[in-house]
């Protein structure tokens, strides 16, 4: 009998103790993990110090700011000219779509000026019994000309390949291993020097060992990432390159057009009405 209470007194001494050990457990895993609420609390007070000027925000090097203001004031100049482009090239005002779109400006079909004026000579022939080959060489200029402008449309549209890669893919986007947004790139930036600050000051507040290795990796996925977006950046001038040799080709493509276009409205001059 004595025995037996002797075993129901250990096993209740070795639950107490397991007790103890979990709560012990419990105290040293929310001391390495903080609760998300809270942390999210700390940094919205962290910002509101930002604001009043109490906590220092790392700055961004003035290289940096720089580049992103030029890339910024390029593009906005480039979606400046592929729009007077398109305006040149299809004269329609309402078929010529914003430059940060697939900039598709041809006419529709039996939509074209020129596909219009033929349908209208068409229904001309019995007032012009007396002309009829006159009229015909009109209607025959017409459907050449549709075919030019179509054509020169499409040409042209292919001639700025660049220029429309870089306004709708290239600013837009960047392929590094997977496609990551270059905006959003500027912004995982910016995100990545806020968690700076933030463990730059959870650490200064708090010198733990534990807050000293969350620093230091925040401060290595900043540079990281800033190395990411110079990278990005850096392409810019070839960039330029591309898009100066592309506007010599559009020129020439205007050139070529109106040489045809020309050439196929002198027939129609030298017809005897």
């Amino acid at each position: 009998m004595a025995a037996k209470k002797n075993e129901l007194k250990k096993d209740d001494k070795n639950k107490e103790q397991s007790d103890v050990d979990k709560i012990q457990t419990q105290i040293e895993t929310s001391s390495l993990t903080e609760p998300e609420g809270r942390s999210a609390f700390r940094k919205l007070f962290m910002k509101l110090g930002e604001k009043v000027g109490t906590i220092k925000i790392s700055e961004l090097s003035q290289d940096y700011l720089d580049q992103v203001k030029e890339v910024d004031s390029y593009k906005e100049m480039l979606c400046k000219l592929a729009e007077s482009i398109m305006h040149v090239m299809q004269q329609n005002p309402k078929l010529v779509p914003k430059a940060e779109s697939k900039m598709e400006f041809e006419c529709p079909l039996n939509e074209d000026p020129m596909e219009l004026l033929g349908i209208s000579l068409e229904g001309m022939r019995g007032d012009f019994s007396a002309h009829v080959q006159a009229l015909q060489a009109c209607i025959n200029a017409c459907t050449k000309l549709t075919v030019l402008r179509r054509s020169y449309h499409k040409r042209g549209r292919r001639a700025i390949h660049s220029i429309r890669t870089f306004i709708n893919v290239d600013y837009v986007c960047r392929t590094c291993f997977n496609i990551i947004l270059l905006n959003n790139q500027r912004q995982q930036l910016i995100k990545c020097r806020e968690e700076m600050d933030f463990a730059k000051h959870e650490y200064a507040n708090n010198p733990t060992e534990q807050k000293k290795e969350s620093c230091n990796k925040a401060i290595a996925k900043f540079n990281e990432q800033s190395e990411e977006v110079f990278k990005a950046l850096g392409t810019i001038q070839s960039k330029k390159e591309k898009h100066r040799l592309e506007l010599i080709k559009i020129l020439d493509e205007m050139r070529k057009y109106h040489r045809s276009a020309a050439e196929e409205c002198l027939l129609v001059c030298k017809s005897k009405w």
